[in-house]
């Protein structure tokens, strides 16, 4: 149990590390305008509020990394990636307005949260690789 519950906080910990990363990851595509160079109407400001909410976010998604996957960190880190830039585009994004996909926003829209998310999940895997784990 101590043991299961050990790997519990490392995975909230680097996920909440990921969601960090995911959303200044986020907030520098924006700033520096790749967003608008392909076409997405998403440029979120940098605050508090956008940043707490995505680092508890992202701590709960990283307890997706409790699932056992040994392979190349990089790779588990991707691929386990899509699984919450899969609910954002296919239930939350949808939910506010944004349509199937969030393309509303933009035609490259999928492309931007994908690419946010696995800066996210790379992160997140990395330190838990840097952790042993």
């Amino acid at each position: 149990m101590r043991e299961f519950l050990r790997n519990l906080s490392f995975c909230f910990a680097a996920g909440a590390f990921g969601g960090l990363c995911y959303a200044i990851g986020l907030w520098a595509m924006g700033y520096h305008g790749f967003t608008r160079w392909v076409g997405v109407d998403i440029a979120p400001y940098l605050s508090n509020a956008y940043l707490y909410q995505r680092v508890v976010w992202g701590g709960i998604c990283g307890l997706i990394f409790l699932l056992p996957w040994r392979r190349s960190w990089l790779t588990r880190g991707f691929f386990l990636s899509l699984v919450p830039a899969g609910v954002m585009l296919f239930l939350l994004l949808p939910m506010r307005g944004y349509g199937f996909g969030a393309l509303a926003l933009g035609a490259l829209t999928p492309l931007v949260i994908v690419l946010a998310c696995a800066a996210g999940g790379i992160a997140a895997s990395g330190l838990l690789s840097a952790q042993g784990k």
